[in-house]
């Protein structure tokens, strides 16, 4: 018989789920002593439960040293599949629970964008707590798309344009996008008058990839005038809040999410330049901001990630009103000065 021929079975008792849930916990925390603090339990009861764990799968799922805990290459396989199995069993729970129960309760895992956590839903997420209490949130911040199934998540929120997937999405609202600068930077540095006139200027990038980053831009008035170019940024990062903070200090002109700046803008921090240009095609509004859900699209998602898709609809409807508000312009800022000699 050949080793692919062999069958491993699972001894009668023994918890799977339950030492995989374990496993995960150690490997996000990336050691047996601070799971074991978390979980409450010793960290001899965890190291036997996963040694269990790779004696009944036939595989060393982590390599252990006497500082830290890494993955091997069985156990990234193992982790990804653990997330969706811990993540099934949650929702049949949730689901049976609010069958019965009418209200959302469970665990709910969200991964987004950072800039979308703590910028924009946030100050939020105390009303949710509110009206929800039985629910339990973890939200992952990350600029990444994660696998949404494989890593055990509930929903993800997703900004420009999606890949085609089988799962459900759903357009919650577009955010308008807007290229700004400090007044410091245009008194020194002739402002732009069209968009070409950028590469004659420092300016700051935000991707995930490092690279020059595509820029286009559409006339307000002449609708079907627009100019594209790409832009090699002085700084790249992928932090918009980095990039807000840069562009307050002076260092470049910068194109970014609105509800980065709405308040430098208020208080005059930055300044938009070339106002007789949108940085989307007239009508389309913005960048648009998707919720993926885990379940296909052929499926209802539960309760707990509907009402949680409701509060995000309120925040974007409330961040649409308070972006009525009236900001300076390059021209207003007396941005005539030197020409960019960097």
């Amino acid at each position: 018989m050949t080793r692919k021929d062999v069958v491993r079975f699972i001894r009668p008792g023994f918890d799977e789920l339950a030492a995989a849930e374990v496993f995960l916990q150690v490997v996000k925390v990336r050691g047996f002593t601070s799971a074991a603090k978390l979980l409450g339990r010793s960290t001899s009861s965890l190291s036997r439960s996963v040694a269990e764990l790779e004696r009944q799968l036939g595989a060393q799922l982590l390599a252990r040293t006497t500082r830290r805990v890494s993955l091997t290459e069985a156990g990234v396989l193992y982790a990804s599949h653990a997330e969706g199995l811990l993540a099934a069993r949650r929702a049949a729970r949730d689901a049976v629970a609010e069958l019965t129960g009418g209200v959302p309760r469970g665990h709910l895992r969200v991964s987004m964008p950072v800039s979308i956590g703590e910028r924009l839903l946030a100050p939020y997420l105390p009303e949710l707590r509110r009206r929800h209490p039985e629910l339990r949130l973890e939200l992952d911040l990350s600029d990444r798309n994660v696998a949404l199934v494989e890593g055990g998540f509930d929903l993800a929120i997703r900004t420009g344009r999606l890949s085609d997937s089988s799962l459900r999405a759903q357009l919650l609202g577009k955010v308008p996008v807007r290229l700004v600068a400090s007044p410091a930077y245009l008194a020194a540095h002739r402002a732009p008058q069209r968009p070409l006139e950028l590469r004659d200027h420092a300016c700051i990038t935000i991707a995930q990839v490092v690279g020059p980053v595509e820029w286009s831009f559409y006339h307000r008035r002449a609708r079907t005038r627009t100019e594209r170019l790409e832009i090699e940024g002085v700084v790249h990062t992928t932090s918009p809040t980095l990039a807000t903070q840069l562009a307050c200090a002076g260092e470049g002109i910068l194109r970014v999410n609105e509800w980065m700046i709405r308040e430098p803008l208020a208080r005059g921090e930055l300044v938009e330049v070339l106002p007789d240009w949108s940085c989307y095609r007239l009508g389309r509004g913005g960048l648009p901001l998707y919720v993926v859900y885990a379940q296909t699209a052929s499926a209802t998602p539960p309760l707990k990630s509907r009402v949680f898709v409701d509060l995000l609809k309120e925040v974007l409807a409330r961040e649409v009103a308070a972006s009525r508000v009236k900001t300076v312009t390059a021209p207003e800022a007396g941005s005539r000065g030197r020409s960019r000699s960097r």
